[in-house]
């Protein structure tokens, strides 16, 4: 004997799944807001993946909007829309009323590698068209990867299901040359991984980072030239050799750079170090920083240098220096020259050596003789 409520049951089953229901599409065409007036609320159309047949007569559904993040305030929020071929899953209702609940990954477009489950990986580039058969759907696999990428990455570091390394956050701006050479990404594994060389990047460094050239906590925001400006929050940890030059905790730099033959060629540099001292270098040559112009300021408590402030020519060896007891030091190689209408001297003077005085020497009480060649 036939079960009423079980056909019943059956009979509505089928009709909530006819106006009900969640279907894989592909990104046809989108219609975005892009002038005032036109009347547009980012929408697209999509081609059904999950009809029955491939001669579906009408197999495109017009303008569905797509859910928002974030969206609110007028002529405000977060708008975004799928890409043309992109795989979309859509909640339909009501026969062909639909909305577009977010993007689906296909063998057309695989995602980008991440090293854990738990890495964060945002990555995009411009759009590459893929191609279409002559019912204008979209069939050859796989898409075009990724051609100069920008991306955003959080590292999560080692699964271990307690704290430990990782953390590291970095922003790569147009566009980051390793994910150029390498769509996949399956080899960025760690921060480290995005060059320095040719890249624009933001990277903040955790306080127990993976990064094996970069102190913990650092800051660095880097030009594809190659010139950065770096902050440092932490010491040496276990005597970890940092790529670039660092004074440590407190120490921040801005660093000038030129690549040349793929090099990052350092050159002028601003450097304040941990115990407040400042200089503004015109050459950098770390190590020893002994070529081009510096002009060096000492902090009140610091003996980092053994004087106060000195402005340097290394090249040539001449400098003025404001020495530690108060004095004030010129030398020159070649020559010190006082050019004004009026200089004055205050206080004993000692001359010493030969001295050629060119014009009128007035005395008043003195003890030269006029006889030695002075006039009065």
């Amino acid at each position: 004997m036939v079960n009423l409520k079980n056909r019943f049951m059956d009979e509505v089953i089928r009709i909530i799944r006819r106006y009900m229901r969640l279907e894989l599409c592909a990104v046809d065409k989108v219609n975005w807001h892009y002038k005032s007036g036109d009347r547009k609320f980012n929408t697209v159309d999509v081609i059904m993946r999950d009809r029955a047949a491939k001669d579906d007569k009408n197999p495109v559904r017009l303008r569905l909007p797509v859910l928002q993040n974030l969206l609110g305030g007028h002529f405000g929020g977060y708008n975004w829309n799928p890409r043309v071929g992109d795989l979309v899953w859509v909640f339909f209702y009501g026969g062909r009323q639909g909305i577009v609940l977010g993007s689906a990954w296909g063998w057309h477009e695989y995602p980008t590698c991440r090293p854990t489950p738990y890495d964060i990986v945002n990555k995009n580039s411009q759009w590459q068209e893929p191609f279409r058969d002559q019912q204008g759907d979209f069939i050859k696999q796989p898409y075009p990867p990724l051609k100069k990428p920008y991306c955003f990455r959080w590292f999560h570091g080692p699964v271990l299901g307690k704290t430990g390394k990782g953390r590291d956050w970095a922003f790569v701006f147009d566009y980051c040359k390793q994910g150029d050479q390498s769509p996949e990404c399956e080899l960025c594994k760690k921060i480290d991984y995005i060059s320095r060389v040719g890249n624009h990047y933001l990277k903040i460094f955790s306080t127990e980072t993976e990064s094996e050239k970069a102190y913990p906590c650092r800051g660095e925001y880097h030009a594809p030239c190659g010139s950065y400006w770096m902050f440092d929050s932490r010491n040496n940890p276990g005597g970890m050799i940092s790529d670039v030059y660092t004074g440590g905790e407190g120490y921040w730099a801005i660093q000038g750079a030129k690549l040349i033959n793929n090099q990052e060629s350092f050159k002028g540099h601003v450097r304040h170090h941990p115990n407040g001292d400042i200089e503004i270098h015109s050459a950098t040559y770390d190590p020893q920083d002994n070529k081009g112009v510096r002009l060096a300021l000492s902090a009140p408590d610091s003996n980092f240098w053994n004087f106060r402030a000195e402005l340097k020519d290394f090249e040539n060896d001449s400098y003025v220096r404001l020495e530690n007891d108060s004095s004030v030091e010129v030398r020159s190689p070649d020559e010190i020259r006082l050019k004004a209408p009026s200089i004055i001297l205050d206080g004993d003077v000692t001359i010493t050596g030969n001295h050629t005085i060119m014009g009128v020497c007035n005395h008043n009480a003195c003890s030269c003789a006029i006889d030695d060649g002075w006039s009065n």
